[in-house]
């Protein structure tokens, strides 16, 4: 199909059709503003169930390993035993900072496309205003 072949846009007929362009815009933006911020709460809940199972886990084996330990004293159990369980403790904490650094990062790239949006939805809604205005303005001058 060559170019002149393709059917040419249509201008505006008033400025209705601006009008909904604008509003058409500023809705799509507004419901990617909300879309991005129900992603940040979902994950901030994923990161407090993650923080909650971690530590649950680090509760049961401090459990673990204060039984372990006492057991370990009178030799009715293996030190390596309580050694495993002290490194189980420290993988856990190792585990409940990566989930902290994981949620950060997630949350920061979703800002960062949320601000960016926010930007361009305040734009458009200052073009509409602008608009708006410059059009009142015209018809009051005829």
């Amino acid at each position: 199909m060559e170019s002149h072949d393709l059917p040419t846009p249509n201008p505006p007929a008033d400025g209705g059709d601006l009008d909904n362009l604008l509003h058409s815009k500023s809705h799509v933006l507004r419901t990617k503003l909300e879309t991005m911020a129900a992603e940040i709460q979902t994950r901030f809940a994923i990161w407090n169930q993650n923080l909650d199972r971690v530590n649950q886990d680090q509760s049961d084996i401090q459990k673990q390993l204060n039984h372990s330990t006492r057991l370990a004293r009178y030799h009715l159990r293996d030190q390596k035993d309580v050694s495993q369980l002290q490194n189980s403790v420290l993988k856990l904490a190792e585990q409940q900072r990566n989930e902290d650094v994981l949620c950060w990062r997630d949350v920061v790239m979703v800002m960062r496309d949320f601000l960016n949006t926010w930007e361009v939805h305040e734009q458009a809604k200052q073009r509409s205003i602008f608009l708006n205005h410059a059009g009142s303005r015209s018809e009051d001058d005829l």
